[in-house]
């Protein structure tokens, strides 16, 4: 995310190092298939050495600069190679502990740490939590990479160095004991693919020394190297699936490291034509090896064979409760609850009011009317396509799933203005309703229509509301050779010099991260209250901190998925800019910052981007490639009757405003 340095928090020497001491995994231990995982164990012991060897180097360049006995250069060179040195085992460290990844190579931001967290029922006045400064290799490269590095930079950069060091013993320390099996193996190989197609190749943790290709080509190495040892050691399928896995990574590397230039980075043939191939055949070498059947419990389908396959994300998975395939009966129910107005309190207003079919499931206003017509809601209602792909709801980000965000819209008195038990006893008024619970909820004992039952419902409903079959998409999975010129030049715009592609990731390009999309974030961008750049102000919403009154999240907001922008406007949590054009010329200024507003912690540099008018053109081209609203017909054509409440029987499906 082009995070510009966060320069409010360095209270270095006090902070607690956060690391997780066990080796932990998404995956059970196995028995090791081959002696690929003994290999692989032993030269990642050699690996951690050597990165360990490197940032004691690093260190050492530190205490000399403090001492003014070396050049920024010297210093410079040593973090260039501390940093190789953890690309080389970033596939394993990453897959194997994430939370002292954060500590090693965490964005360089303050890390907000909630201690007594409810979101939902806000059940205590002071929230207790706790701001963290940034640490590790990305804050380091920006402080040694700055324009001038002085004294006191150098402090700051020496404390964290020597952190560096402490969570890299921890690692070191951990990895004696532990025994890798295959299936952590080809997971972390799929993931470090992922990660370099979605974060790798746009500069994600690269913010200031400008080697983001050549540090991709030098995380893909270990992971073409444990290829080639199984198609040393396997055969048959096996074998013909890492050796074609192993050809195409040998051409992606050679691509990276023949084309560094990252401006010019051609990041569309990279993936199309080389990186997404080895994903696919490193998931057949995964299905051969293991013969096992995709597991629900986690984000990226054990089978999905492209990171633009319509199934590479498990919609389950962001589930509250209903983590299976919804069931037809349930996903009816939340259907028919969704265009019901019989929610609200006067049977007038539905969830669809506000998330049209019609109109890509937004509303086409920068902010929904009030439920009393005065004035209107406090936010922008976005796109509910593929909103499920998510772990922070609302603007905010202050629900965790789909199914804690419907209350809030239910008896929010702008929004529905309904009561539970009120809906309740109007719900049971209809017999078809009544049969329709009891059949989504077959399985359950007592009374089926329930308040939490609603919300399972439409929660249901709209988590199916996958649009993932754009004309972008299709050509990304090479059904058709058809794409637009101009939208490839702002695919690549995208997830290049623009750097759209650090906030919203591929594959829904929004703000779950990849490569195991597990958690979303919000960003601080500085916006203001309109569109009048020339007269800028900053919009009063306090974002997340309204929740959590963290200096860092003050005016922070949730990063919503640009697919089918085209087609959603207005934007922005305000919903300011009216036009893509607008949001661009937004970005293109530097957000708050670049427009002269005081936003000290904001996340988006306040730099220009220098993008010339046709690359505005093409970015907005390319966005337009990502429109799919095949779920616009999923309204129903009639709505449950009720046999003692006649005056309901002429509702309007989804309202009548």
């Amino acid at each position: 995310m082009r995070k510009g340095t966060f320069k409010s928090f360095f209270l270095l020497l006090s902070t607690c190092i956060f690391v997780g001491a066990a080796i932990s995994s998404f995956t059970a231990e196995l028995t090791p298939y081959s002696k690929v995982t003994g290999n692989v164990k032993n030269q990642l012991l050699q690996d951690v050495t050597l990165l360990q060897q490197q940032a004691k180097q690093l260190t050492a360049q530190l205490q000399l600069l403090e001492k003014q006995q070396t050049s920024v250069a010297a210093v410079q060179a040593a973090f260039a190679e501390t940093e190789t040195a953890y690309k080389q085992v970033e596939y394993l460290l990453e897959y194997l502990d994430p939370q002292l990844a954060k500590n090693l190579n965490g964005a360089p931001l303050p890390r907000v740490v909630v201690e007594q967290q409810n979101y939902q029922t806000l059940q205590f006045t002071e929230p207790s939590f706790r701001t963290f400064p940034p640490e590790g290799l990305q804050v380091l490269e920006e402080m040694l990479f700055a324009e001038e590095l002085t004294p006191e930079t150098a402090q700051e950069a020496l404390a964290l160095a020597y952190m560096l060091q402490e969570n890299m013993l921890l690692f070191a320390n951990s990895l004696p004991k532990l025994t890798l099996t295959d299936k952590q193996l080809l997971e972390s190989l799929r993931e470090e693919l992922v990660r370099a197609m979605a974060m790798g190749i746009t500069g994600f943790d690269e913010p200031a020394a400008g080697k983001a290709l050549e540090n991709t080509a030098m995380a893909l190495q270990p992971v073409l190297a444990a290829v080639q040892r199984y198609e040393r050691t396997t055969t048959g399928a096996a074998r013909t699936r890492s050796a074609t896995a192993a050809q195409y990574l040998q051409k992606a590397i050679q691509y990276l490291q023949q084309h560094p230039n990252f401006d010019t980075f051609d990041r569309l043939h990279f993936i199309r034509e080389l990186a997404d191939p080895a994903y696919a055949a490193l998931t057949a070498l995964q299905q051969e090896l293991l013969r096992e059947p995709a597991s629900a419990a986690k984000p990226v389908h054990d089978h999905a064979s492209s990171l633009f396959s319509a199934d590479f994300l498990q919609p389950g998975y962001y589930a509250k409760q209903d983590q299976r395939a919804q069931q037809p009966e349930l996903v009816e129910l939340g259907n028919l609850l969704f265009f019901d107005p019989a929610l609200s309190a006067n049977n007038q207003r539905s969830c669809a009011s506000c998330h049209s079919p019609q109109k890509g499931f937004a509303d086409g206003l920068a902010r929904s009317v009030a439920f009393d017509f005065k004035g209107n809601v406090k936010r922008n209602s976005p796109t509910l396509l593929n909103a499920m792909f998510s772990t922070a709801y609302f603007w905010d980000g202050r629900a965790q799933y789909l199914q804690d965000q419907v209350p809030d819209v239910v008896v929010n008195t702008d929004e529905l203005h309904g009561d539970y038990k009120e809906v309740e006893q109007k719900l049971q008024q209809s017999p078809a309703y009544k049969q329709l619970f009891r059949r989504a909820f077959s399985g359950e004992s007592g009374s089926t229509l329930t308040t939490n039952n609603i919300n399972r419902a439409i929660a249901a409903y709209v988590q199916q509301l996958v649009a993932l079959d754009s004309p972008f998409d299709r050509y990304m999975r090479r059904q058709t050779e058809q794409l637009p010129d101009a939208a490839k030049r702002g695919f690549n715009l995208f997830m290049g010099k623009a750097a759209c592609g650090t906030c919203h990731f591929a594959p829904v390009f929004n703000g779950t991260v990849p490569p195991r999309f597990t958690e979303s974030e919000t960003e601080v961008l500085g916006v203001p209250a309109t569109a009048d750049f020339a007269h800028a102000s900053l919009d009063s919403d306090p974002g997340k901190a309204g929740v959590i009154p963290a200096e860092a999240w003050q005016h922070s907001f949730k990063t919503p998925t640009v697919r089918n922008a085209a087609v959603t406007a207005p934007y922005m949590h305000n919903g300011a800019f009216a036009t893509l054009e607008e949001v661009v010329e937004f970005y293109e200024l530097g957000g708050g910052i670049g427009l002269g507003l005081d936003v000290p912690n904001q996340t988006l540099p306040g730099d220009p981007l220098n993008l010339t008018v046709q690359e505005k053109l093409d970015l907005i081209a390319f966005m337009e490639t990502l429109t799919d609203t095949t779920a616009a017909s999923s309204a129903p054509e009639r709505l449950p009757k009720f046999s003692t409440k006649a005056n309901l029987n002429n509702r309007k499906v989804g309202g009548s405003y």
